[in-house]
């Protein structure tokens, strides 16, 4: 092959790569979404032990099946677990903690998740109940007398 030949052959390439460039990205590209992503480091001042009660919403909605008491342990690794008792009977949960403003979103493994708002040292919301089948609120507050994280120990040196 001549120089005609290779210039020519050089030009062809050079166009279809340069073609190449211009062309739009396609929304093929996998992209991350919030339950592939592990929850940022939480605010230090919502990481504890929050206590208070859940109800149902309307007077006669799910009556003494949806009053009952919740502890919500908030970890520093964005997981917490949660205690809901009632008359009697007590159910556990777990999952991680996704906070956006404030807003605190409260998701377990099978993707149920609960919305709670959150005023200075009150988090407060409702959410639909497995149990009885009805709306209920919820609000907690946070345990003044449980510390966040544990004292560190002495390190020996002074």
């Amino acid at each position: 092959m001549g120089r005609r030949g290779i210039v020519f052959v050089a030009t062809i390439a050079l166009i279809v790569l340069a073609g190449c460039t211009t062309h739009q990205r396609t929304g093929s590209v996998a992209r991350l979404t919030e339950s592939d992503v592990r929850p940022a480091v939480l605010p230090a001042d919502l990481v504890g032990t929050w206590r208070g009660s859940i109800g149902p919403v309307g007077a006669s909605a799910g009556g003494d099946t949806a009053v009952g008491n919740v502890t919500i342990a908030i970890n520093e690794d964005g997981t917490y677990t949660a205690t809901d008792q009632r008359r009697g009977s007590m159910r556990n949960y777990s999952g991680v903690v996704v906070v956006k403003g404030n807003t605190i979103t409260l998701r377990t493994s099978t993707a149920r998740s609960v919305s709670l708002w959150r005023r200075g040292d009150v988090l407060y919301g409702m959410a639909h109940d497995q149990a009885s089948g009805y709306r209920i609120q919820i609000s907690v507050e946070k345990d003044s007398s449980a510390l966040a994280s544990p004292p560190s120990s002495p390190s020996g040196r002074e």
